[in-house]
This record gives C-alpha cells, sequence and structure tokens, in this order.
C-alpha cells in the first residue's frame, strides 16, 4: 500500500493506526558493504506524521569518528545520529535512506520508492560489522536488534544537506523521491528485507541498470 495524500489527513486527523507499509527497493553497489538486494517492509520516522507504532526521536551531532575510513573525506564533518525507539516494538535490518538533497560517502547501496521509481537515493545498513561500522553505540545491547525505548547511535559519514537540514530530521512519509509531507526532512529509517526468489531477479536488474547508469 503507497502512502499518498488521503493516508496522511488519516494520520493527521486521527493521530494514531497500523503502521503503513512503504513499497520500493535497495540495491547494492560495489561500495562499503554487500547486502544483497532487498525490498522495503516499513518506515520508521520522526514527528506527527508518523503513527505511534512508527515513532521514533533523534538529535545529531558532529564528530570525528568514521564509518567507513576508506570513502571518509577528512575535509566534511560526519554526523552521529542518536535515535530514540518509540515504537514499543523491536526492529532488525534498519537502513537509511537520503532524501534527494542529502549527500554521503558511508553508502552500501542505492534505495528507491514505488512512488518515485527511478529516483535512486544513498542508503546503508545501519550496522556495526563489515567495513561500513556506522553503529557506534546501543543503549540495551550490542545486538543490532532496535529494542523498545532503546538509543542508538550512527554515523552518516561526510554528511551534507542543501537545504541545511539535520541529519536527524527524519520526518516525510516515504523515503527517496518519493518523499511527502515532510519539509524539513533528511532521510528515512526504512526497514527491509531479502525477497522472494522470483523477486531477487527482477531487483538484479535494476541493480544492473543503476551501475550502468553510474558509469555512463
Amino acid at each position: 500500500m503507497n502512502r499518498i495524500a488521503p493516508i496522511v489527513s488519516l494520520v493527521l486527523a486521527a493521530g494514531v493506526a497500523a503502521a503503513n507499509p512503504v513499497n520500493g527497493d535497495y540495491f547494492d553497489l560495489p561500495q562499503c558493504d554487500n547486502h544483497g538486494n532487498q525490498t522495503a517492509i516499513e518506515e520508521l520516522g520522526t514527528r506527527f506524521l508518523f503513527p505511534q507504532n512508527e515513532l521514533i526521536e533523534g538529535v545529531s551531532n558532529l564528530t570525528q569518528l568514521s564509518a567507513c575510513p576508506m570513502s571518509d573525506d577528512p575535509n566534511i564533518p560526519n554526523a552521529l545520529v542518536t535515535i530514540r525507539n518509540l515504537t514499543g516494538k523491536s526492529w532488525t535490518d534498519l537502513f537509511y535512506v537520503a532524501d534527494p538533497q542529502t549527500t554521503l560517502s558511508n553508502m552500501d547501496g542505492m534505495a528507491e520508492s514505488s512512488l518515485a521509481i527511478g529516483g535512486f537515493t544513498p542508503s546503508f545498513r545501519i550496522d556495526s560489522i563489515g567495513m561500513n561500522q556506522n553503529l557506534v553505540f546501543e543503549s540495551i545491547s550490542a545486538d543490532g536488534i532496535f529494542q523498545p525505548n532503546e538509543q542508538w547511535g550512527f554515523i552518516i559519514q561526510d554528511y551534507t544537506n542543501g537545504l541545511g537540514r539535520g541529519a536527524h530530521e527524519m520526518d516525510a512519509l516515504d523515503f527517496a523521491f518519493g518523499t511527502f509531507g515532510g519539509p524539513d526532512s533528511s532521510g528515512s529509517i526504512v526497514q527491509f528485507n531479502v525477497p522472494a526468489p522470483g523477486s531477487a531477479a527482477l531487483l538484479g536488474l535494476g541493480a544492473l541498470a543503476i551501475v550502468r547508469r553510474r558509469r555512463s
């Protein structure tokens, strides 16, 4: 089910409800880590557009820590984003997906929303393994599970935003170029999952198209 204006109106009017799944894909690129092509399941975010069972809060500061040192530009500050889980449930397989005006250097791949096919933005899995070790703090257990009321701290390397938005501002519904209703947003927290075998082949073709486009 896509997030469109009627959904936003219901959230604003009623305040709560079940989570609204997102549709879209993540494609691996030869950057930091390889996670395999994946499909979007759900999105977490800040502020009033998100119901309680998708709600997080966040702050950000500058840091000298690197996530993926091989691609870190020492002349551009890195952002340390701290998010708190207010949803009442645990989450795994969370990715950071940049909004169109946001740039970063510790990308694992690219993501696109089904609301804007072909609108790819840099993305990475929030974790502490591999070459892109961006997850530097877990307040409850260092297990990669975002538990209720837990805080996570992760690095967005060489973070810039053309609209001057903070790295912790994740206020828009949907992600990448499909974002809606969040003028203060700089990115999204999206849960992705490895698709079924038949869908995986289609995602592979999409990833190949991205690589060819970036090389042209």
